[in-house]
C-alpha cells in the first residue's frame, strides 16, 4: 500500500489534501499527517512514505530544512512535493532545487490529481469535476486562504504582544532611571547651594578682616606681617574666583538675549584690563586688531565671560616676553574673532581633550606656577556658551609653536 505524508501547520490544509486525496486512491493509499517538520522528520522514518506533501512555511522547522533533511534519508527515497502560498519565481526555483515538484496554494484539485497521478503509478479514480464557478467551491478556496491568514496573523500578533511587552518594561526602566537622574541633579545642585552658601559667609569675613587689618595697621605689621596679610586676601580671591566659576558651570544660568548691540572691541578691552598687571609682568605684547563698528546684539556679560577664559589661557600659557594677536571680523557667517598666542602650545590629543572639564594638562609645571591658574573649567564652559547662541569654537594648535582659537557668532549679529 502507498502512503502520502502531509507536512503542514494548517490544519484546514492537510484536511483539504486529505480528503482530496482520498477520493482519488480509495483504499489503495494511506494518508499520514504532520503538523510541523521536526514532526514530520520523526513520522517519515517511522513509516518510510512514498510521496511528502511540504508546507515552505512553518514553525519550529521550516520546508526547506524539512525537504534537505528528507532527500538525504538513507532508509528511504520519497517523492518531494513543496506547498506554499508566497508569490514569486525565486521560492519555486529555490525549492524544485531540493524538490521533486512544486505546488502554488490555493491547492487547485486539478493539479494535485495530475501530481498524484505522476508519481503513484497506480489508477486513480476519476473525482467528478466542481463546477469551478459555482459558488461552494469558490467559497471553499477562500475558506481556506483566510484561515491561513488567519493562522499566520494570531502568530504575529503573539509576537507583537511580546515584543510590546519589553518596550513596555524599557520605557518602565528608562523613566526610572530618568528620575534618579533627576534627583541625583538635584542633589548635587543643593548639595553645592549648601557648601557655597557655608563657605561663602567665612570667606567675606576673612577677606574683609584682612583688608581692614592692613589698612589700620599697615606700619605696624611690618613687611613679613604685610606679606602676610597679602598671602591671605590672594588666597581668599582666589577661592572666591574658583568658587563663582564652579556655580557658573554648575547651574549655567546665563542671560545672553540684550536688544541693545554691544562693540566687541570693547569687551575685548575690558577683559585686557583685568588682567593688565599679568602681561606687563610676563612683558607680552598684546596687538589688538578690531574697528569699533563690529559689534554683536547680545548681553554684555556673558559676552565677556565667553572672551575671558581665551584671554586668560592666552597669559597663563604663553612663554615671557611673548605676544597675543586678536583679531575679529565681519564675515557672511556673522563675526570672526580670533585670538593667537606665542605660547607652549598642544599635541593634537591635548586639543581633543581641552574641552573636558577640570582637566589641566598643558605645561602643568608651567601652570602651577602661574598666579591666574584656576579649575580647567574656562574652555568646557566657553564652549557651550557659545553654542547657546549657535555659534562656533575651533582651536589649531601646535606643540611649541602657540595657540589659536577661533569663535564665529552666528547669531545676535
Amino acid at each position: 500500500m502507498k502512503k502520502i505524508l502531509i507536512i503542514d501547520d494548517s490544519k484546514s490544509i492537510r484536511d483539504y489534501l486529505r480528503e482530496k486525496i482520498a477520493s482519488v486512491v480509495c483504499d489503495r493509499c494511506r494518508v499520514i499527517e504532520a503538523s510541523d517538520g521536526l514532526e514530520g522528520i520523526k513520522l517519515a522514518e517511522v513509516e518510510k512514505p512514498d510521496i511528502v506533501f511540504i508546507d515552505v512555511v512553518m514553525p519550529k522547522l521550516n520546508g526547506y530544512a524539512t525537504a534537505i533533511k528528507l532527500k538525504n534519508s538513507k532508509n528511504f527515497t520519497p517523492v518531494l512535493i513543496a506547498m506554499t502560498s508566497e508569490k514569486g519565481d525565486d521560492v519555486e526555483k529555490k525549492m524544485l532545487a531540493i524538490c521533486h515538484d512544486f505546488i502554488p496554494k490555493p491547492i487547485d484539485e486539478d493539479t494535485l490529481f495530475q501530481k498524484l497521478k505522476k508519481y503513484l503509478n497506480i489508477d486513480l479514480v476519476e473525482e467528478k469535476k466542481v463546477d469551478k464557478d459555482s459558488f461552494d467551491a469558490i467559497a471553499n478556496e477562500i475558506v481556506i486562504a483566510l484561515q491561513e491568514k488567519v493562522e499566520e496573523l494570531t502568530r504575529l500578533n503573539k509576537e507583537l504582544q511580546q515584543k510590546n511587552a519589553t518596550i513596555k518594561s524599557l520605557y518602565i526602566e528608562t523613566e526610572k532611571a530618568k528620575s534618579k537622574l533627576e534627583a541625583l541633579v538635584k542633589f548635587r545642585q543643593d548639595f553645592l547651594d549648601f557648601i557655597f552658601h557655608e563657605i561663602k559667609g567665612p570667606l567675606t569675613s576673612i577677606l574683609g578682616n584682612a583688608e581692614l587689618l592692613q589698612l589700620r595697621f599697615f606700619s605696624e605689621l611690618g613687611f613679613e606681617g604685610n606679606k602676610i596679610l597679602n598671602n591671605i586676601i590672594t588666597s581668599s580671591e582666589r577661592i572666591k574666583r574658583l568658587m563663582e566659576q564652579v556655580a557658573k558651570f554648575s547651574s549655567f544660568d546665563f542671560e545672553f538675549k540684550s536688544n541693545k548691540r554691544v562693540s566687541l572691541l570693547k569687551a575685548i578691552d575690558e577683559v585686557l584690563l583685568r588682567y593688565s598687571d599679568y602681561t606687563k609682568e610676563k612683558k607680552l605684547s598684546v596687538v589688538v586688531n578690531c574697528n569699533e563698528d563690529v559689534s554683536l546684539k547680545i548681553n554684555k556679560n556673558f559676552l565677556i565671560e565667553i572672551i575671558d577664559p581665551i584671554i586668560r589661557n592666552a597669559i597663563i600659557f604663553n612663554v615671557e616676553g611673548g605676544v597675543i594677536e586678536i583679531t575679529c571680523s565681519k564675515s557672511e557667517k556673522g563675526v570672526k574673532l580670533m585670538i593667537k598666542d606665542s605660547g607652549v602650545g598642544m599635541e593634537k590629543h591635548q586639543i581633543e581633550q581641552a574641552f573636558i572639564p577640570f582637566v589641566q594638562f598643558i605645561d602643568v609645571e608651567h601652570y602651577k606656577t602661574h598666579k591666574l591658574k584656576g579649575l580647567g573649567l574656562g574652555l568646557s564652559m566657553c564652549k557651550r556658551m557659545v553654542e547657546m547662541i549657535n555659534g562656533s569654537l575651533k582651536i589649531e594648535s601646535e606643540k611649541g609653536k602657540g595657540t589659536t582659537v577661533i569663535i564665529v557668532f552666528r547669531e545676535y549679529v
